[in-house]
C-alpha cells in the first residue's frame, strides 16, 4: 500500500497519535483528528493526511496500532 509519506512524515503521524487507544478497525474520525493535530505545526503533512483514501487510512491505523504495541510496556498487575 502507497502512502505517498516519507519515513519521517509517516512517523510524526504515528507521535500525533500518542493520546489514543486504537482497538480493532480505524476509527471513523482517525483521519480528522490527526490531520487536526498537525495543522499548526505541518501544515503540508495535514494536507497530504486529508487526502488519504480509506485503504490508505487503514494501513495507517495498523502501523500506528503495531507501533503502540512496540513501545508500550504492559501493565503490571
Amino acid at each position: 500500500m502507497y502512502l505517498g509519506l516519507s519515513l519521517i512524515e509517516l512517523m510524526e503521524v504515528v507521535r500525533t497519535c500518542d493520546s489514543i487507544e486504537i482497538e480493532d478497525c480505524t476509527p471513523p474520525y482517525l483521519r480528522d483528528f490527526i490531520a487536526t493535530r498537525l495543522d499548526d505545526q505541518f501544515a503540508a503533512l495535514a494536507a497530504k493526511t486529508r487526502k488519504l483514501n480509506d485503504q490508505q487510512m487503514d494501513a495507517i491505523c495498523e502501523y500506528i496500532k503495531i507501533t503502540h504495541r512496540l513501545i508500550r510496556r504492559p501493565q503490571r498487575p
